[in-house]
């Protein structure tokens, strides 16, 4: 990868930076977390689409917690858990989560207003 190709990737990664910058969201809260079940099909998506880069971006420890959350299937399960949506926030860093599903639960935070949120299960089975 020559200098331009350098100079594109160093400028990717900044613009991503910045991008995640947008949001403001505590991702301990209840807002996102039921936002993230109102739009499970899409943060799925998103986030299973960033998973082979996990490993580039999660410390070991991070892994492992991703890893267990996951229950070593590679890919976020069809239906949200408590477990799963609990240990997010400590598997991935806010940063990250920003970046890969930050504009979906933004936009849900700031412009849907959702009457109920659906039940999920516990994940403890």
């Amino acid at each position: 990868m020559g200098f331009l190709g350098s100079l594109v990737s160093t400028a990717g990664a900044a613009a991503s930076i910045i991008t995640s910058a947008d949001y403001d969201i505590d991702w301990k809260q209840q807002a996102p977390r039921d936002a993230a079940i109102q739009h499970w099909p899409e943060v799925k998506k998103k986030a299973d689409a960033a998973l082979p880069l996990a490993g580039l971006r999660l410390t070991a420890e991070q892994k492992a917690k991703l890893d267990e959350l996951l229950k070593g299937e590679g890919v976020f399960p069809e239906e949200p858990t408590d477990v799963l949506l609990d240990g997010l926030p400590d598997a991935i860093p806010p940063a990250s989560l920003n970046r890969i599903i930050g504009s979906v639960i933004d936009d849900c935070i700031k412009n849907h207003k959702h009457d109920s949120v659906p039940a999920i299960p516990s994940g403890k089975e």
